[in-house]
């Protein structure tokens, strides 16, 4: 018998590192913000705060008040107040209804943490109840008490464990397989990368470009704020609250798109996009095999990390041993330009 209180988790498993689960952690927030930015448009719009702005700006350009009229402006700060605070309460109950219930799934983890091939357990390695799960996340409220310094804790503790980790007695382990030696490996460097890149990008423009005429270019009003805002810098319009709606959704379905286009052709039998295999490189996992949809997914959604390193994380794939960019690292891919042969 095991003493108590000691994990039953198999010896070969990886405790998530604090960086990758800090990956992990960027990835989850990004498709949290996209999924709620329309929601968000809707609210300031249903709830008349926006009205309100509208309104005041009409009235400084009449002439009916200044600066100091302190009524308005107070009215104005107590809306957006009220409206923070339902906002940050509505964004809160998400969080711990997309954590609790991905990690409580039989994925054992959030997409962001999917796509960085971590996952959750109990102290026995199993997969978490629900009940279990919300309360490791509702527990991060103590882990935020601290200045975040309970999250730190996962770069010290043995087994990178956070606070709420701690307390709930709760592992995040990485899930992906050591990378055997493998001979014949040409990796694709870094300006071949990114020649597909490019490629790709303005294939894809050619794509985007009639829903950009549809979301943009078919309101004149775009047109009509920036010529003003660049003729009078100093008495700047504001987009109205529908033309950001029709802006985020935009975003939304050309991020859509282009998530489907990476995740859908580096998952087929070609193994690449339209650029890639222009330039003649392939994506495979760590073992030079075909990647599933879901591993594709997984590579492509870790690129908002990439992304937010300002160009460092791709630049990684011109020094790293095996030509990788940092969403190749996390997701556990390589892109290669010949067949690899498996000792």
């Amino acid at each position: 018998m095991e003493a108590a209180g000691t994990p039953a988790i198999d010896s070969t498993s990886t405790y998530a590192t604090f960086w990758r689960r800090l990956a992990a952690f960027l990835i989850d927030s990004t498709l949290i913000h996209l999924l709620m930015l329309p929601f968000v448009f809707w609210y300031f719009k249903a709830s008349g705060f926006w009205s309100l702005v509208e309104m005041g700006n009409k009235a400084r350009e009449a002439g009916l008040f200044t600066m100091d009229n302190s009524m308005f402006f107070a009215s104005l700060f107590g809306s957006f107040f009220n409206a923070l605070i339902i906002m940050i309460s509505a964004r809160a109950l998400f969080d711990l209804l997309y954590h609790g219930i991905w990690e409580a799934s039989r994925f054992q983890a959030t997409p962001g943490k999917m796509a960085t091939h971590l996952k959750v357990v109990d102290e026995h390695g199993n997969r978490l109840t629900l009940v279990r799960s919300f309360a490791r996340n509702l527990l991060k409220i103590v882990s935020n008490c601290t200045l975040l310094l309970g999250y730190v804790m996962a770069l010290i503790t043995e087994k990178h464990q956070a606070l709420h980790d701690k307390v709930t007695n709760c592992y995040v382990l990485k899930t992906s397989y050591p990378i055997p030696h493998m001979n014949g490996v040409i990796y694709a460097g870094f300006w071949r990368r990114a020649f597909a890149f490019i490629a790709d990008s303005l294939l894809l423009g050619v794509l985007f470009s009639p829903l950009n005429m549809l979301f943009l270019n078919g309101d004149k009003r775009w047109e009509e704020i920036f010529e003003h805002n660049f003729k009078n810098p100093k008495d700047l319009w504001l987009p109205t609250i529908d033309l950001l709606i029709h802006q985020s959704w935009l975003v939304i379905i050309t991020g859509f798109i282009t998530f489907f286009y990476y995740a859908s052709f580096e998952s087929s039998r070609l193994q690449a996009t339209p650029g890639k295999l222009a330039i003649g490189i392939r994506v495979t996992d760590s073992l030079g095999q075909k990647l599933t949809f879901w591993m594709a997914a997984g590579r492509y959604v870790s690129r908002f990390v990439t992304q937010i390193t300002l160009g460092i994380g791709y630049i990684m794939a011109g020094f790293t041993p095996k030509a990788q960019a940092l969403h190749d690292e996390l997701a556990d891919t390589l892109v290669v330009k010949s067949q690899i042969p498996m000792e």
